[in-house]
């Protein structure tokens, strides 16, 4: 059995990308991944080089908790020490979502950081994870006077534009996510005119067919002194997202077909699960 040892060098969104990847991995009889996370929330190229300048010269700082030991123990390193940690057969460099789609938020970070993965970690083949559009009910896209295609647009040619500058492999998530929500009787329909969003009352949610982020839901916080609060997220992939994200992240590494796998998660539909293989499946990856 091939082993496959990716480290990633992102964000949550990288996380909801390796949410299933193992699994599908071992699904298989042909491939199995190891997995290091060189990711922090919310974090930029920008930030991800700061910290190893940082760290250059206070080596003794830990920025990343890479992955978990059987006992439940942490592997906490800075950059330096992640990209030799392992001999990493691909290292994944992916900009933050609100940076995705404006080009110049990506340099010179993005190749300072391509350079030093070059240099430091010569045998791994350096791909660039392409972030997905933001759901149209994003407050984000309204305050940026952007809608879900523009935005899906421009992330696709910015990273085609560094992956070609680069000599990289796209992992299109985000091609993948928007080729579902086309996808006939695939679209998501807002607002729910039958929800009381004045006064929501726990557990009830609005409709949400169709959705690929993980959209409404109930939140516990400290500051509403234990009461449940309905809150939006129109970034983060729920797991129809994650799941076809995964599927698009295996057949580029590993160079099987998602479906010779024989893992289907339990959280979905099966029907849902072949339409998200498909999708997957079809989505170009270079």
């Amino acid at each position: 059995m091939r082993t496959i040892r990716i480290l990633t060098l992102g964000n949550s969104f990288s996380g909801n990308a390796l949410r299933y990847l193992k699994r599908i991995a071992e699904g298989t009889d042909a491939v199995r991944f190891e997995v290091g996370q060189a990711d922090l929330g919310g974090c930029s190229l920008e930030k991800h080089w700061n910290l190893s300048k940082y760290t250059e010269k206070q080596p003794e700082l830990k920025t990343y908790n890479l992955w978990k030991n059987d006992d439940g123990t942490s592997v906490e390193m800075n950059l330096q020490e992640s990209l030799v940690a392992k001999p990493w057969d691909i290292i994944v460099l992916q900009q933050v979502s609100q940076g995705s789609w404006r080009r110049e938020t990506f340099e010179p970070w993005l190749e300072q950081l391509h350079d030093m993965v070059s240099v430091v970690a010569p045998q791994a083949r350096i791909m660039l994870h392409q972030t997905w559009a933001y759901r149209t009910d994003s407050p984000y896209l309204t305050e940026n006077c952007m809608t879900q295609e523009v935005m899906h647009n421009r992330i696709h040619d910015n990273y085609q534009y560094y992956a070609d500058k680069y000599n990289c492999v796209i992992l299109p998530s985000g091609d993948a996510v928007n080729n579902a929500r086309q996808a006939p009787g695939c679209k998501y329909l807002w607002p729910d005119t039958e929800y009381d969003f004045q006064h929501p009352v726990a557990p009830l949610l609005p409709k949400q067919e169709n959705s690929f982020a993980v959209g409404w839901h109930w939140k516990f916080t400290q500051a509403a002194n234990g009461i449940p609060e309905l809150a939006l997220d129109t970034n983060h992939l729920n797991a129809r997202g994650c799941y076809l994200s995964s599927a698009v992240w295996f057949e580029a590494m590993a160079g099987i077909s998602i479906h010779d796998s024989q893992y289907t998660p339990d959280d979905l539909a099966l029907s849902d699960v072949e339409f998200l293989r498909d999708i997957a499946h079809l989505t170009p990856k270079k």
